[in-house]
């Protein structure tokens, strides 16, 4: 028996879509040109919510996980986003890395909404205390209360990545 293989265009587009993903991959956090100003430390931002994530006994930092949580929580929803994506690019609709963007910033947006949504553990008083100190505008306790949000710069510089390797 003679197997002849025939091309058509939606196995040209399947080609085309498996050579696009192939070596994809999206990342969301926090990358190494993100730092806190030198007068805060100059620490590596992503080293600070490596730190709130799973937390540092040895400063008395409890663990406030939000990376970890949001995978958990979200991974059905991006998972149903992805096929939906991967539809579009088999139809060639969408471009593999335009699919993938669009899965990493939601992704990232998740995450963000998790950083805000805790409260929990609450902060030490010590903790609120040196907050209130370094801020000229005492009316801003509700801030100063929340865990995970001090400076702005760790929601700030959450972003996302796309390469191809």
């Amino acid at each position: 028996m003679e197997i002849k293989r025939v091309s058509s265009d939606i196995a040209r587009k399947l080609e085309v879509a498996i050579n696009g993903i192939e070596g994809l991959s999206g990342k969301v956090g926090w990358f190494e040109k993100s730092r806190y100003p030198e007068d805060q430390g100059g620490d590596f931002v992503a080293e600070i919510a490596a730190q709130n994530e799973y937390g540092n006994p040895s400063k008395n930092i409890p663990p406030r996980p939000f990376m970890r949580t949001t995978i958990i929580e979200k991974q059905n929803d991006w998972r149903a986003f992805a096929e939906k994506l991967a539809e579009k690019v088999l139809k060639d609709n969408l471009s593999p890395v335009t699919a993938m963007t669009f899965l990493a910033v939601q992704a990232e947006n998740d995450v963000l909404k998790k950083i805000k949504s805790i409260t929990s553990p609450p902060l030490a008083p010590a903790t609120i205390a040196a907050r209130l100190s370094r801020y000229k505008d005492k009316k801003t306790i509700g801030l100063l209360t929340k865990p995970l949000v001090d400076t702005g710069l760790m929601i700030a510089t959450l972003t996302h990545e796309v390469s191809k390797t």
